[in-house]
């Protein structure tokens, strides 16, 4: 396929934004200890990375919806002023409680950003092309989030903490006018738009509890706790208004259709748990190679380094094999075996087996999450139609976020139980191990679920809807030929 310069522009400026928004989740935990020199208050540094991973998921569902109603190139744009404004502010800020609530609308803005990469690049590619190319997000997602621990350590080191948020203004400002100059200005509807604010509100609401419960519950608080039973109540309260506003909501935020279909379903179920698996290794690997084995903070991350390139890598392979071939079952099914396999390792072997043998099922689990991610974007977009994608996107990504904050979760706070009952004498290698049994679960998940999606070719064109397809984008389309 040729790739006209505007194509290459909107391409570059995609990958570029995403990964700023991708780094700047990893990016502080190295520059924390610059922070609280110079804004005291260690009671809130933890929010530091809390508010900006709340913003980032309670948005991603409404934010696809916005690109429907409003066009893509609005609404991506205000995406990245949001991220940007934010960035400024982070940088900035002369208290920590302000620093806290500047990096949760740094979140709004970066799960923003995700989502319109995603819808963009899809506009721009049907899905058996979009397999080859959407890989740069996997790959740009992986690269990011490796390396920002390193430059956040270096900038803090070297310059300021500062720097870390202000070094992120010029490069939007570079990929804004790289947008402008590639995506079309018009906007996808033809009359003036319905949004659905109760849906909005709800769903938002709905998102922030739950994943508050995810966060606090048996870490910061008991689960049995006044403040976590209350935040659940208001998650299964928000969650039945929301299904209920949904269903009398002309131009639904988060339309029922896109739940319809085993397609569907079984795409989003192996998605969520995809990313359990991926990001419960990333938790509890370390945790056993320092607490079980004895290797240092640094030899741990060391060790991670192989599956963190192995993982971009067979995103590329994945999307490789689907351009070509049309389809996704091989894909689908070896991403479910692969990570089905390595975390029953993890689980199974012996708690103090050499580590070897745990960096070793960590590889074999790390290739399969990076055989699902692309694999389960396409199988579910495949089965929807343009004028669906961006609410599509949107609900996919919610999925995703889901996956990995439910995983981390439930497994540090599955580790963190076991080691106060137990201490860390020689209990803790049955507790560390005992964890696996998250990822495991999510493995089968993940194989069960492409076992269960069915066999449909990947189309080589869009799919359209009647007249319902403006020219926007046929036109963002276009700049790919």
């Amino acid at each position: 396929m040729h790739l006209t310069r505007r194509a290459v522009a909107t391409l570059a400026a995609v990958s570029m934004v995403a990964m700023l928004s991708a780094l700047d989740q990893t990016v502080v935990s190295t520059a924390l200890p610059h922070i609280l020199e110079s804004l005291p208050g260690a009671a809130l540094l933890g929010w530091v990375f809390t508010a900006y991973f709340v913003g980032a998921t309670a948005t991603v569902a409404v934010v696809g919806k916005l690109a429907d109603l409003f066009g893509r190139r609005t609404i991506f744009l205000l995406s990245i002023g949001v991220f940007s404004v934010a960035s400024l502010l982070c940088g900035i800020a002369i208290s920590l409680p302000l620093l806290v609530g500047f990096r949760g609308l740094q979140g709004v803005g970066a799960g923003a950003i995700q989502t319109c990469s995603l819808i963009v690049m899809s506009d721009m590619f049907p899905p058996r092309e979009r397999a080859r190319w959407q890989v740069i997000n996997s790959i740009g997602f992986a690269t990011a989030s490796a390396i920002g621990p390193t430059v956040g350590g270096f900038l803090a080191d070297n310059f300021s903490w500062r720097w870390i948020f202000l070094l992120n203004v010029p490069l939007c400002l570079a990929t804004v006018a790289a947008l402008l100059y590639g995506l079309s200005g018009q906007s996808r509807a033809t009359t003036r738009p319905r949004i659905d604010w109760a849906g909005v509100i709800l769903s938002t609401l709905m998102i922030v509890a739950v994943l508050l419960v995810c966060t606090w519950g048996g870490r910061e608080l008991e689960w049995t706790s006044p403040a976590i039973l209350g935040l659940i109540l208001v998650a299964v309260v928000s969650g039945l208004l929301l299904v209920r506003a949904e269903r009398a909501a002309p131009d639904p935020v988060i339309p029922g259709v896109l739940l319809r279909g085993a397609t569907r379903i079984y795409s989003l179920i192996a998605a969520s748990a995809n990313s359990m698996v991926w990001f419960g290794l990333i938790l509890l690997v370390p945790l056993r190679l320092q607490l079980v084995l004895g290797a240092s903070a640094t030899e741990a991350g060391a060790l991670l380094t192989p599956g963190i390139v192995l993982g971009p890598l067979s995103s590329v392979a994945a999307g490789q094999i689907m351009a070509r071939t049309g389809r996704y079952r091989f894909t689908s099914l070896l991403a479910g075996v692969l990570q089905l396999v390595g975390a029953a390792m993890l689980l199974f072997m012996s708690a103090t087996a050499a580590q070897g043998w745990v960096i070793a099922a960590y590889l074999i689990a790390a290739i399969g999450t990076g055989f699902g991610g692309p694999t389960f974007m396409i199988s579910y977009q495949n089965d929807l139609s343009r004028r669906q994608l961006g609410a599509g996107v949107g609900l996919f990504s919610l999925c995703r976020q889901f996956g990995s904050s439910i995983s981390t979760a439930v497994a540090g706070a599955m580790v963190g139980t076991g080691v106060s009952e137990a201490g860390l004498g020689d209990a803790v290698a049955g507790v560390v191990q005992q964890a696996f049994l998250l990822p495991t679960l999510a493995g089968a998940a993940v194989l069960v679920s492409a076992v269960l999606i069915p066999k449909m070719p990947l189309r080589a064109t869009q799919r359209e809807e009647g007249r319902d397809v403006t020219a926007e984008s046929r036109e963002i389309a276009l700049t790919a030929h």
